[in-house]
């Protein structure tokens, strides 16, 4: 077959598409799609790069057809792509728009002739994550959009510019370091590897994971998508990159800042957009390609083991069937109890901190079983003033088993009266009861000498506090329980033997 002459070779830089526009200029065809249809190639197949129009073209041209296909992004159907073994959608790819480092096409025109000859469109630039020069550290600049077909020429019709005013451009342009992402995607499709959880996934995933968690990080969850320009989008490559590097340790560290923040904001509960924004509404809509890559399992337990989650839920695309986290809100609902009592409960319990119980019900979050646990002591609680009657002791003897711990208040009251206003979990008292009959047997015949509590507690000028921790400790030996009765007040205590123990 006729070759061409004379030769242009292929550079190893830049796309079938650029060199095709260079072999067209070279050999004075009018437009790029002239110049494949004289060589008996179809436009639209070159462009989607197909491989016996590209082998083709390499061997009218004299070119080894290798380094050509390595820079093809051949399509697969349904605006999807794979380059160099890579699958992505042809949103990640620029083809309708020019951009380009003003130091690279300066570079280029140095080497002298017709710049329509020269100038080469990289292939990092028609990757839309690249927004820096890799070799210059310039913002690529963004000029003129239009239709595929006039877009061969990119180059020369939107770049008029030559020499000395090409460099202005650069030295008036943003100065800045590629994005970690950025450079992740040049070296991925070089061969490299980086960060293990990135490579695990397809360039897509990794790519919008990385950017979806950064633009919430970056601008905060209520951010409006179609605010963000491309420096947004690069800020936001940057800002998830930090998390991502990390995998899911990065991750999980991200999901915990953001709800904190919410937290703080006084917003969280059950609505998930308040805490984790745009990322979440990604998750949750997925369009023609429902994979998002493990983030969205990352996420999902993350906010079951976190949040407020109910049984049942579809919780991005799966149903929720054990709950770990109750905000008191939703516990104070499903226990039928009024959610300021329930809080004060959690507060004395530790399971919330005191310095939050003033923030909203809704957000104060406890974990699922001693959430449970709590709500079950409230509603079983009675008040101070029965407990004389279900302990079958005196007021200063339940007080006193107040003070030892064997009754611990459900909440703590202010000012006079406390205890008459605290509420006790009628189960713990039927423990104390329990316990204090398996530790003092009844007795068939009680010794006529032996006394009770509050005789005990006057002839031996022995506190009752005190006297109860001896018969809690096990130190007495000589006492015992009046057959057929129950109580603290059934007990008969030998006087010698507490002078005894304690002397």
């Amino acid at each position: 077959m006729p070759q061409l002459f004379p030769h242009l070779p292929f550079q190893p830089d830049e796309t079938p598409a650029s060199w095709a526009a260079r072999l067209s200029v070279l050999h004075g065809c009018s437009t790029l799609r002239t110049f494949l249809s004289d060589q008996s190639i179809a436009s639209p197949d070159f462009l989607h790069g197909r491989r016996s129009v590209i082998d083709r073209l390499c061997e009218v041209a004299g070119q080894d057809a290798a380094p050509v296909w390595h820079n093809t992004a051949v399509s697969v159907g349904n605006q999807n792509f794979t380059l160099r073994s890579e699958p992505f959608p042809a949103s990640m790819m620029v083809r309708e728009e020019t951009r380009f480092c003003p130091l690279c096409l300066h570079q280029d025109d140095l080497l002298g002739g017709d710049p329509g000859i020269c100038r080469r469109d990289r292939l990092a630039w028609s990757l839309r994550v690249v927004t820096t020069c890799p070799e210059h550290g310039i913002a690529l600049i963004y000029r003129g959009r239009d239709h595929r077909d006039k877009m061969q020429r990119k180059l020369i019709e939107h770049v008029p510019e030559r020499g000395a005013t090409l460099v202005a451009l650069a030295e008036n342009g943003m100065r800045r370091e590629p994005s970690p992402l950025q450079t992740y995607v040049l070296g991925r499709l070089e061969g490299r590897s980086g960060p293990q959880w990135l490579d695990g996934q397809t360039l897509e995933q990794a790519v919008r994971t990385t950017q979806m968690l950064g633009v919430v990080m970056a601008f905060g969850t209520t951010i409006n998508l179609g605010s963000v320009d491309r420096d947004g989008w690069d800020l936001a490559g940057r800002m998830g990159w930090r998390w991502v590097a990390a995998g899911e340790h990065g991750l999980h560290a991200a999901f915990a800042e953001l709800q904190a923040a919410a937290f703080e904001r006084g917003q969280g509960g059950q609505n998930y957009f308040t805490v984790l924004g745009q990322l979440y509404r990604w998750l949750l809509e997925p369009g023609n390609r429902p994979d998002h890559g493990p983030i969205k399992q990352l996420l999902r337990n993350y906010i079951v083991q976190n949040m407020d989650v109910c049984v049942g839920r579809d919780l991005l695309g799966e149903r929720i069937e054990r709950r770990r986290k109750y905000s008191v809100q939703s516990l104070a609902l499903q226990s039928g109890l009024h959610p300021q009592t329930l809080g004060k409960v959690l507060v004395e319990r530790r399971l919330i901190g005191a310095e939050n119980a003033d923030k909203p019900a809704s957000i104060l979050l406890v974990d699922a079983e001693e959430g449970r646990q709590a709500a079950a002591s409230l509603s079983r609680s009675v008040p101070f003033v029965q407990l004389p009657a279900l302990l079958g002791a005196t007021r200063p003897i339940a007080s006193c088993l107040i003070d030892l711990g064997v009754l611990t208040p459900l909440t703590r009251s202010q000012g006079e009266n406390t205890r008459d206003k605290c509420g006790f979990d009628a189960l713990e008292v039927e423990q104390a009861l329990e316990q204090i009959h398996v530790m003092v047997p009844e007795m068939s015949d009680v010794p006529a000498e032996w006394v009770s509590l509050n005789q005990c507690s006057k002839r031996a000028r022995i506190p009752m506090r005190d006297l109860l921790q001896m018969i809690l400790s096990g130190k007495l030996r000589q006492i015992g329980r009046a057959q057929g009765e129950l109580g603290f007040n059934s007990l008969r205590i030998s006087i010698e033997n507490i002078r005894l123990v304690a002397s």
